[in-house]
Formats: C-alpha cells, structure tokens, sequence
C-alpha cells in the first residue's frame, strides 16, 4: 500500500525550506559569477557559465514553488475550513499507455490522459533522504482524493489525476530515473494547489546516492546487464573516456590497446574488447 499523507501544519515550513534553498542557489550563482573574470581557459568559463545558468534556473523554480503554496494558502483562508485529513489511495488498476519520460519525452499524445501543465525537481541538501519533485496545479485539494494515484517501484514513479474539474485526465510517469529509490520511504501528499512526490533515496555505506537530475541521461537497460556483467564495465569505461581529461583518456587508450594486442594477457581487463567497443 503506497503511503497517502495531507498534512497542512507542515506546509509552511516546507515552503520556508524551498525558499531558503532558492535564495541559498541564487547566491551561489551571483558569487560564482563574480569569480567568473578570474578565469581565462574557454573550455573552464564555459562550464562555470552553465553552472550559473542551472543554479538560477533551479533558484527561480523553487521560489515559484513557495509563492504558489502561499497563494493557495490564501485562498483557502478565504473559503473557511483547514482540517488535515489522511486517505489512502484508490488501488483500481489503470488501463495501461505508452511509457514515457517527462524530462526529455513529448506530452503523452493519446485522448486518455494529459500531462501535467509543469514540474519541478528539487535534489534538496546533500544527505537529504529525500528527494522532491513538486507538481502545481491549482485546486488540486479539493479534489476527490480516490481520483488521485501514485504508483512507485525501485526505478519509476506513475503519477495519475483522473476527472479533474477541468474535465482531464493527467498522468506524470518517469521509470528512468536517474538512481533507484526506496519504495518503503517514497510517498506523495497532496497540498491545495500541488502534489509533491517525495522519493526515498538508496542509502549506501557512507551516505545517500548523490542526485544531480530527476531522469537519467541514458535509458537504463538493467535484464541486459544483468545477464551481461561486463556490459555495465564497458559503459562505465566509456563515460570516463569521455568525461576524462586528457590522462584520462590517455591512460584508458592505452590500456585498451595493450589488452587488444594481448600484452595483458588472457585475463587483461577482465576480456573486455578494445577501442571499437567504444565507438572511438
């Protein structure tokens, strides 16, 4: 049974928190900035510059989070009533649609649902158990809350609104997201005008997993690894190339080519192939 929570005392002080990391982003992004004459190589002022943009962009959504709360808040005051009340979730199984990916995938094109009219992903602090992802739509909490779904396994969440008063169907599904979570810890609660999905992150030996993004930048292709360890090798061989600086790239050059002309023996690299494999 997913957990279902609408608890309005704390609503205030969640907005403070998104807001405090809003002004906490956007001064990392002014002092960064003013740094930025420092710097002389292209290549280090361009990823500064595109530090400073996401920095700004995360400080201005999460400040559009807080103000849409407190409007809500108003409205509410105005209408009377502000009682918490728990329910759990309808478990009516859905008719099944094309899976997509909100973060880099077009709105779902078919006449049952619709997706949602904007999101928003907060990675919160370092070791945070959590992460957010804030959901506006206004009048959401006077909703019938049987209508309203989320659904989580270790690598997805599906989020569904169905008969909202303006007569859709919305639906927000991610099953690659970027580290898998804890089902047991992941949950959504519903505020007047937003839902917001809380995902338990996959505590390691030291601390939790580090999240950058909500969805991953390649589709995860776990049954292929699964059967294929060194699948999982190679792909992290690729990203260092990449990503590496020119020892980097060096050093894994060069060991590719003594294991392909079997300098390394039999077992080099535990029989991974050389260079071709990686498209360079």
């Amino acid at each position: 049974m997913v957990e279902f929570e609408e608890i309005m005392d704390e609503e205030q002080q969640q907005d403070n928190a998104a807001l405090t990391r809003s002004q906490e982003r956007l001064s990392d992004a002014d002092e960064i900035e003013a740094a930025l004459k420092h710097l002389t190589r292209p290549s280090a002022r361009l990823h500064v510059e595109n530090l400073i943009v996401r920095l700004r962009k995360e400080g201005k959504a999460l400040e559009r989070v807080a103000s849409s709360s407190k409007s809500g808040e108003t409205a509410k005051g105005t209408a009377g009533g502000g009682e918490s009340m728990e329910v759990e979730p309808t478990e009516t199984p859905q008719p099944p649609i094309p899976l997509r990916t909100p973060a880099t995938v077009p709105p779902v094109s078919t006449s049952k649902y619709r997706s949602f009219p904007t999101y928003y992903f907060d990675a919160g602090s370092y070791n945070s158990p959590t992460v957010s992802v804030y959901v506006p739509l206004d009048n959401i909490g006077s909703h019938d809350k049987s209508k309203i779904s989320c659904e989580f396994t270790s690598s997805s969440f599906d989020l569904i609104v169905t008969s909202f008063e303006d007569g859709n169907d919305y639906r927000l599904l991610n099953d690659n997201l970027e580290h898998d979570i804890d089902v047991s810890k992941s949950k959504y609660i519903i505020k007047p005008n937003k839902i917001i999905l809380k995902l338990g992150k996959i505590k390691g030996e030291y601390s939790y997993d580090h999240w950058t993004q909500l969805t991953a930048k390649k589709k995860k292709d776990k049954g292929s690894k699964k059967d294929d360890p060194a699948a999982g090798i190679m792909d992290l061989m690729k990203d260092m190339y990449e990503s590496g600086d020119d020892n980097m790239k060096k050093m894994i050059g060069e060991t590719m080519y003594k294991q392909r002309m079997g300098q390394l023996g039999k077992d080099g690299m535990g029989g991974l192939g050389g260079m071709d494999d990686f498209g360079i």
